[in-house]
């Protein structure tokens, strides 16, 4: 139990204000021998609080997470008063000295603590929180794995277990909120009706589950990775284990994730990459990320498995239907499609009154909404259901939320995206109700010209703005490149040749500078193509995409090849004269060259893969769900 006792101001029974100080500066600065003529000259009340909080100097010796020489000379001179009952003295919330100890991460205290008073552990602040609770609140895993081997799961003075009820499920919430996955599945695994729990750790009572689907950043598909990201990742070892002492037996349990590699490598591959991640943070991030991804699906696995198992036909349909309802908003595919697998009649969840996959077109999430290519022919898709808010067309055509529409460059690639959704949605709805009307007497064609007008019209000055930048650089290479190739290096003899003719040099020449004037003069023409256009909502579908792809394209060969030829007219003009021209020449000309490509190269990329591209609508794998 914690202790309620009659507690003295600062400068009551003779604790005069400059011992208080005193004091309260030697706990913090770990100076025990200040604190201790004190309390030997003075005979100190250490049951005096500090503050308005009502904390004593084991609590703020504690709370500095740096004094421990002051914390174990006052509990050893605590144990020599015999009075060990201070150990347990709370301050204004309940929060005893282990309390203070967990919440920062004083793990060292906590040992001490905790071996001078096994039960101290159970101890439940005003809020019920044992310290094993404040520290997955708090995110100190050191903390949170040793209290896992020393709190027990008995029911305590105020009636719960922390592995148990409301506050079990508070324990399980926010060690998912603190990332701490390996924990969570320990605890999923040695306490499964915790999984059906509702925790309180938001304003809305939720279950473990829905905290998972609110954290896309834990997820695979809620990781955007570039190309060289994608290689580096699958290369990298997942390996991670934690040693969890068990509440019962003390025995370590390994909590392990690691992923599929060569065994006879194993050892190289993780030296190799552990001496990578410390030289390279971000390596470390992806490492750290890609255990995550293994935590969780399994873990998402087991809390859905666990739910069937244990549950009813009604707990289930709430617990994995909130959960798929979360998913949908948060675009985790993995976690809508386990729980669609485990359970497939979650597919007819109500999210937010809309469909499952009616409401990922609502929120733009293609990946949620990929997994009606994995129904079976006669269960695809109900899009053709009509009511007064019209069709699933209807909610194609209106505007994307905002988050959703700026994971696209530019405007006019958003508005090509739009129009994607659009015209992937019409595929299923029968002909005889796409036009139909909705509760405002509107088309779906109509909803979206007008949903999207404004876009429409960013689209097309972005379009115009984008195509003419473009074009003057174009013009001036097609003006360069066109009188390069009259006044060549060198010049020419009497009989107008060219004097380096048979230089290899000047046939790269040659050939580097028609490709550049060719180049550009293509560059102009699909851009000049793009500023004549109507720019009418179809053409941000393939028309003009296509066409400054091309012209963008062709721009870069043009540049390219500008720099190529730049770099053999010196080399040819000077390399009588300077023998090592050539390859400082060949170096700076490579920096526009690369300079544009890691400047342009993402909206390029862009622009290829959604107009040239599989696109964003696809099987996603063989798994068939209903």
């Amino acid at each position: 139990m914690f202790i309620t006792v009659a507690r003295t101001s600062p400068m009551a029974n003779g604790n005069s204000l400059i011992n208080y100080l005193k004091i309260y500066k030697a706990a913090i600065e770990d100076d025990w021998e200040t604190a201790e003529s004190i309390f030997k000259e003075e005979n100190y009340d250490l049951y005096t609080y500090f503050s308005y909080d009502l904390e004593t100097p084991l609590h703020i010796a504690v709370g500095t997470n740096t004094s421990h020489r002051f914390v174990q000379e006052l509990v050893d001179w605590i144990m020599r008063l015999d009075e060990p009952q201070m150990l347990r003295i709370c301050n204004s919330n309940g929060d005893i000295a282990l309390h203070y100890a967990a919440t920062v991460g004083n793990t060292q205290a906590a040992k001490l603590l905790i071996n001078k008073d096994p039960e101290m552990a159970q101890i439940t602040n005003d809020d019920g929180y044992t310290p094993l609770t404040l520290a997955a609140k708090y995110s100190q895993k050191e903390m949170l794995c040793y209290l896992l081997g020393v709190t027990k799961d008995v029911v305590g003075e105020r009636g719960t277990s922390p592995y148990q009820g409301q506050f079990g499920a508070d324990l399980l919430g926010f060690t998912i909120l603190a990332d701490f996955y390996d924990v969570a599945l320990y605890l999923v695994k040695k306490y499964p009706d915790l999984v059906m729990e509702e925790n309180n750790i938001y304003t809305d009572l939720v279950t473990a589950l829905q905290v998972l689907a609110a954290k896309p950043y834990a997820f695979q598909s809620g990781c955007k990775l570039g190309f060289w990201e994608r290689i580096i990742c699958s290369w990298i070892p997942a390996t991670e284990e934690r040693a969890v002492e068990s509440p019962d037996s003390r025995s370590s349990m390994l909590i392990t994730a690691q992923n599929q590699i060569n065994k006879a490598s194993y050892g190289f591959n993780v030296l190799f990459w552990s001496v990578l991640q410390n030289l390279a943070p971000h390596i470390k991030q992806m490492h750290r990320n890609k255990v995550w991804y293994i935590q969780t699906k399994e873990l998402v696995k087991l809390m859905c498995s666990t739910v069937i198992n244990k549950g009813d036909k009604s707990l289930a349909w709430e617990v994995l239907g909130s959960t798929v309802s979360t998913g949908v908003k948060y675009g985790i595919h993995e976690l809508v499609e386990e729980c669609c697998r485990q359970y497939p009649l979650v597919i007819k969840y109500d999210v937010g009154g809309l469909n499952l996959f009616v409401a990922a077109i609502k929120e733009r999430q293609e990946k949620v909404y990929n997994l009606v290519y994995q129904l079976s022919g006669h269960k695809v898709f109900t899009a053709n259901k009509f009511d007064y808010m019209g069709t699933a067309l209807h909610f194609a055509g209106e505007l994307a939320p905002v988050h959703r529409l700026n994971t696209v460059t530019g405007a006019a690639l958003q508005m090509q995206r739009e129009l994607q959704w659009f015209k992937e949605v019409e595929k299923f709805i029968i002909p005889s109700i796409k036009g139909n009307l909705n509760h405002e007497w509107k088309t779906p064609k109509m909803v979206f010209t007008i949903e999207h007008r404004e876009l429409h019209k960013e689209a097309q000055q972005w379009m115009k703005d984008t195509s003419s930048s473009a074009t003057v650089v174009a013009a001036l290479i097609v003006t360069i490149a066109f009188a390069a190739i009259f006044t060549v290096p060198g010049g020419n003899n009497e009989k107008g040749k060219p004097l380096f003719s048979n230089d290899a040099v000047f046939i790269l020449f040659a050939i580097s500078d028609a490709i550049a004037l060719f180049s550009s003069s293509t560059s102009v023409m699909m851009l000049l193509a793009v500023l004549n256009s109507r720019f009418a909502e179809e053409d941000f579908l393939y028309s003009l995409p296509k066409r400054l792809a091309l012209g963008l394209i062709s721009l870069f060969i043009s540049i390219a090849a500008t720099m190529v030829t730049f770099s053999a007219t010196l080399s040819l003009v000077l390399h009588d004269k300077v023998q090592w021209v050539a390859a400082p020449i060949i170096l700076l000309a490579s920096i526009p060259v690369t300079l544009f490509l890691l400047l342009q190269y993402p909206l390029l990329e862009e622009l290829v893969r959604s107009t040239y591209g599989r696109g964003i609508f696809y099987r996603q794998n063989k798994l068939l769900l209903h």
